[in-house]
């Protein structure tokens, strides 16, 4: 790839060409469920930058949908997968051991934030590591009921699509009539209009009357991820993380926390309990920990994966090509002190970014942890602020950074060893378009 200088390039329509065509035959053969956010047709991926078949190069601020965390094509995890590819690139775990799977599973046993010893189930994504987890704590308890929180998202298959909320998606299941539904842990937008410093947790206090109401004594787990995507990005409370895990405690109940969006390293922290010192039951990882090669891992405390001998087991989970991806992904992060340089980074962009909007005197909301940070465009109306924010993605593209969108949220997780020139040049394109933007807005 070329230099930061000469990145981004734009040379020619993304749509035009060879990806028009391919664009055409897509569209004749996939599914209408398919969503692309970016009507391009990618070539190569190295590292930070995108190449699209047409030859333009991107910054990619994505980091390939949060699926590669060392960005694309490393060094280190191309020559891992090829060492694998030419001893075996697949032998089901469950007809024969594997080297490489118990070096993953020690090497996580060592990080992961899990009270006691650990065992390890390998699955083909996050969905089923979620909807394994969920099987087991029912199994491991003999309780029947699962608590989820409203906003979150677990994944579309079995339990995972109804711990999930997105109506959408969970409206061609089966309802689960074992699952129930509570407010999230909106803490920077309460909905009772509290503050952390203030509320004393007002909102857990109603969530155990509201399970002690319909599931007295029958709550098996409690299913939790710390990001919440709304109309930004924000983070539970130190106070309401603890509280919520002495209220596991106290009810009896499992604490499940989806960490595929967050680890590793993402939030400058291996997990993003680290940040609080908690220690959860049950952890759910996805294709993030091996760069994005298919790959799901449940991990919880030895005493709970008590199955029975063929209860759950993957033919093709923990395939031996994303377990190599995996170790070398953990190995790079180590070796080049990445959670360290994801916590960095990320405090000067989110610096960055708050700076700029205070400076335009605007309304926005700016959070983040880490390389995971979010430009929430508040103050509009609910359609307006989608279509500013769907009109800035795609200002940025047409110009050469990738920037995702979630409802009438910006959010940004490059590559956590994305080269700091290239990250200046993204960041110094980002501000000039925000610019733009919130000035036309208020001209409006």
């Amino acid at each position: 790839m070329k230099s930061g200088k000469d990145i981004p390039r734009i040379l020619k329509p993304p749509t035009s060409g060879k990806a028009g065509e391919l664009i055409s035959r897509d569209v004749d053969l996939m599914a209408r469920s398919y969503k692309r956010l970016f009507p391009m047709v990618v070539k190569r991926v190295d590292g930070s930058i995108v190449e699209d078949v047409n030859g333009n190069l991107y910054i990619d601020f994505t980091a390939g949908f949060g699926l590669l965390p060392i960005g694309g094509s490393h060094p280190e995890v191309v020559k891992a997968v090829r060492e694998q590819l030419d001893k075996a690139s697949s032998y089901s775990l469950v007809a024969a051991y594997s080297e490489e799977a118990v070096e993953l599973a020690e090497e996580l046993s060592r990080i992961v934030p899990i009270r006691g010893d650990v065992r390890l189930i390998f699955c083909n994504s996050v969905d089923e590591a979620v909807d394994v987890g969920i099987r087991s704590a029912k199994w491991s308890s003999g309780k029947s009921m699962v608590a989820c929180f409203f906003g979150e998202y677990h994944g579309v298959v079995g339990y995972s699509l109804m711990a999930s909320t997105d109506i959408r998606e969970r409206r061609i299941s089966t309802r689960i009539l074992d699952m129930v539904y509570f407010m999230d842990h909106g803490c920077e937008d309460c909905f009772l209009e509290l503050t952390p410093d203030k509320c004393n947790v007002k909102c857990l206090e109603m969530f155990r009357s509201f399970i002690d109401s319909i599931a007295p004594g029958d709550l098996a787990a409690i299913i939790f991820n710390p990001v919440r995507v709304s109309r930004f990005l924000s983070f539970p409370s130190e106070s309401y993380v603890n509280r919520l895990l002495s209220l596991s405690k106290d009810l009896g109940s499992l604490l499940l926390v989806n960490e595929s969006i967050t680890a590793p390293a993402r939030t400058g922290r291996w997990f993003i309990l680290d940040h609080w010192n908690a220690k959860a039951d049950i952890i759910c990882l996805g294709a993030q920990l091996s760069t994005g090669i298919p790959l799901g891992v449940l991990i919880a405390r030895e005493d709970l994966m008590n199955l029975e001998p063929g209860m759950h087991e993957s033919l093709t989970g923990g395939c031996q090509l994303s377990i190599a991806s995996a170790l070398a992904t953990l190995r790079v992060i180590r070796e080049e002190g990445l959670v360290e340089r994801s916590e960095r980074l990320g405090r000067r962009i989110l610096g960055r970014l708050k700076d700029l909007i205070a400076d335009m005197d605007v309304s926005w909301r700016v959070g983040g942890l880490g390389m995971l940070i979010g430009i929430g465009i508040v103050g509009e109306t609910e359609a307006r602020s989608k279509l500013i924010a769907q009109k800035i993605v795609d200002e940025l593209f047409r110009v050469g950074v990738l920037v995702r969108r979630i409802g009438s949220l910006l959010l940004l997780t490059p590559p956590l060893n994305i080269e700091e020139e290239i990250l200046e040049r993204g960041l110094s394109i980002l501000e000039e378009k925000l610019r733009e933007f919130i000035q036309l807005s208020q001209a409006s």
